[in-house]
Order: structure tokens, then sequence, then C-alpha cells
């Protein structure tokens, strides 16, 4: 079964794997494993979002960002 980022949901193979935890990818924590700010990976979510649909100047990636991360298992309010 494949394991995805508790963060962000990338895959955790190679290309993304963080050596220092098998729950965050290497996008969301720091070299110790430890997990970024959710500001910094909100950001980097909106910037992902952006690029997938570059066309469009009306959304507000940085909210579109937020609903994401409270989905994600890192960031619910559970």
């Amino acid at each position: 079964m494949d394991k995805f980022c508790f963060s962000c949901g990338a895959p955790l193979k190679e290309a993304f794997a963080n050596k220092s935890t098998d729950k965050f990818c290497s996008y969301c924590a720091d070299e110790n494993g430890k997990l970024k700010d959710r500001k910094i990976i909100q950001e980097g979510i909106a910037g992902w979002l952006k690029m997938i649909d570059p066309s469009n100047t009306t959304s507000d990636f940085m909210a579109r960002a937020d609903l994401y991360l409270k989905a994600m298992p890192a960031w619910s309010e559970n």
C-alpha cells in the first residue's frame, strides 16, 4: 500500500521522501522530520494550485490551499 504525506498528500516515494520521517514529505518537514509551519506549507500548496491552472486569475489560491490542508490529517481540526 502506498503511503502519502499527512500534510500535503504527496506520495512518499523517492522523489518526495523525507529520510527523517515516514509521515511527511521533504517539502513539509525539515531535515529532522519536524513539520514546517502551516503558513509555509499553505503557500506551497497555493503555488502548486496556481501552477496547475495558470490562466485562473480570479481564484484565491491561499483560501483554496487552506481548505485543502483542512482535509489533511496533519492539519484537520478534529
